[in-house]
């Protein structure tokens, strides 16, 4: 249509009747309207595009029961696969030859290559399964872990009596994964009564306990003796944390919080709820680092930084100090596992190992002595009960009798008191101090068969109820393991714990609440002069896993202010 020609009439013409006139503006709108909008409008499309499906990855199942059963191994996985496909709408990555790649990757302890080929996999989750034998019956179980970090890992279990019902216990617990993980839980139908057990998650006792006491930080509740005042958290810190501690370096009275990376160490102070970042400083990457502790044993005023770290199996040990405006070496390449010991009113101790007591021939722990000519030497050897390691074990006077107990976590992980004799005087029953960190390197953890030797967390001494007595801070990392992938341990979430010797055991003075993620580890300041408020810090990884599967590491550094009523 002719536009320009129909502008220049004049809608007082005989020929345009005010119909006509109606019409014709009607039209030019219309015109108008579509020449403004054709250059910022796309073409709607006449299908809806449907959100792409979960894409998730199925290992195939670990057989351990008598007999020829290996069939089992995919047969169980691509059952499960099926499945939840078509209950939970997920698209299954296809088995192969990378699934099995996978598996053995994750089975060796190679964790770097797994990682690697699990996000070439472009999976969003990954689920492993197994069957073993559990007295007479046989116990089917599967974990599902997530690419988010907002869903933790679900462990799921299920007793089967006969191998032959194998399958329909794999009906059952899919359905059970579709609601739980995916959402889409089995429509509702009468109650029938089936031959196979019942299914049932991982710790359900465990799962109503911690339900009851959601929201609720035991024995920090407004009001009571203890009180937590003020709460503060860090940007997203983009590193994989090693460790942390914090403490008055350069003497100037101002605490500041040393966080050992896995390729660097950084310093940062916090005030008025701020993290500020002040010194950093790269560190050899070839090492795998373990710990950072913190004294003035060479009496400068000056507070050392002990780095301890892993070369393969050997230890690989050095020391910086922070003047307030640098970071510089003091000595490198220790061949001991070095760490302080430090009790208020008490002068510190450095203590060291060469190699760790679960191995043939392992070595004692001493007290080690800095000499200006020969460096780190041994001194005198501790007295110590039998199997404990160096990062296992602290000493203090926690019962009041003048004395020196010995408070430990063992392999099994459960908090200990010996006495200056080494007589056992108490085991918890929780687990406490349960870390990701571990002796050696990925490379030389791979190439072993022996058990992997993890780290424990900081059991640290303070006086917490201020009545002159030592009490404990630790943490209670919710350590779960998979049996048959010995390598792999993950976390539910994690508190820490104050905790006072009361009549023949430790007892709680209180925990903080529940946190998803995984605690690093943490530490205790003691009161300014004239307060009842400590300061307990605490640096936290986002991710619950112990190698990273998908993300980039990060993590968090967190401040409680706690009051002492």
């Amino acid at each position: 249509m002719n536009v320009i020609p129909l502008l220049n009439r004049c809608p007082s013409s005989p020929e345009f009747a005010p119909k006509k006139f109606v019409v014709l503006t009607t039209i030019l709108a219309a015109v108008f309207a579509v020449l403004i909008l054709v250059p910022w409008t796309t073409p709607v499309s006449a299908k809806t595009v449907e959100p792409a499906k979960r894409q998730v990855v199925f290992l195939p199942f670990t057989i351990e029961i008598p007999g020829s059963y290996s069939y089992l191994r995919n047969g169980l996985a691509s059952m499960l696969a099926s499945r939840l496909a078509f209950r939970a709408d997920i698209a299954a990555v296809p088995q192969g030859a990378s699934t099995e790649q996978m598996a053995q990757s994750l089975k060796s302890g190679e964790h770097g290559a797994f990682s690697q080929q699990l996000r070439q996999s472009g999976a969003d989750y990954l689920i492993m399964g197994s069957l073993t034998a559990k007295g007479d019956q046989f116990e089917l179980t599967t974990y599902v872990f997530s690419k988010s970090t907002e869903q933790p890992p679900r462990k799921f279990q299920q007793n089967v009596a006969v191998i032959d019902a194998a399958m329909a216990a794999i009906d059952d617990m899919a359905w059970e994964i579709s609601g739980v993980v995916f959402g889409k839980p089995k429509p509702a139908e009468p109650s029938k009564s089936t031959g196979s057990a019942a299914f049932q998650t991982a710790h359900p006792e465990r799962a109503y306990r911690e339900g009851k006491m959601a929201g609720t930080a035991s024995g920090l509740e407004v009001g009571g003796p203890f009180e937590l005042t003020a709460s503060y958290r860090s940007k997203n810190i983009l590193s994989e944390l090693m460790d942390m501690n914090a403490g008055d370096l350069d003497g100037d009275g101002t605490e500041e919080i040393v966080l050992l990376t896995k390729t660097s160490l950084i310093l940062y102070r916090h005030a008025e709820g701020q993290f500020q970042m002040i010194a950093t400083l790269d560190l050899p990457n070839h090492l795998r680092y373990l710990s950072v502790t913190l004294a003035d044993l060479n009496k400068n005023g000056v507070q050392e930084i002990y780095i301890s770290g892993s070369n393969g199996e050997s230890p690989d040990s050095s020391a910086l100090e922070w003047n307030g405006k640098k970071i510089a070496f003091l000595f490198q390449h220790v061949p001991h596992y070095l760490r302080t010991l430090t009790v208020a009113n008490e002068p510190p101790m450095l203590l060291g190992q060469r190699t760790l007591s679960s191995e043939l021939g392992g070595s004692a722990i001493h007290q080690m002595l800095l000499d200006p000519r020969k460096g780190v030497i041994e001194g005198k050897q501790l007295a110590l009960p039998k199997g404990f390691n160096l990062y296992d074990f602290t000493q203090a006077d926690i019962t009041g009798d003048g004395t020196r107990e010995t408070i430990a976590i063992n392999k099994y992980n459960q908090l200990q008191v010996f006495s200056a004799a080494g007589a056992p005087l108490w085991t918890s029953s929780e687990l406490y101090g349960a870390s990701n960190n571990f002796f050696g390197t990925l490379s030389s953890v791979s190439k072993t068969d022996q058990e992997t030797e993890y780290i424990k967390t900081r059991i640290v001494i303070q006086d917490l109820d201020l009545d002159g007595v030592n009490d404990i801070l630790i943490g209670k990392n919710r350590l779960e393991t998979v049996k048959f992938m010995p390598n792999l341990r993950y976390f539910d979430g994690s508190t820490m714990a104050g905790l006072k010797w009361v009549k023949g055991a430790l007892t709680t003075l209180w925990e903080t609440k529940k946190i998803p993620g995984y605690v690093v580890n943490y530490q205790m300041l003691a009161p300014q002069k004239g307060s009842r408020q400590f300061q307990l810090l605490f640096a936290e990884g986002e991710t619950s896993y112990p190698f990273v599967f998908w993300q980039a590491p990060s993590a968090f550094m967190n401040s409680y202010t706690l009051q002492v009523r």
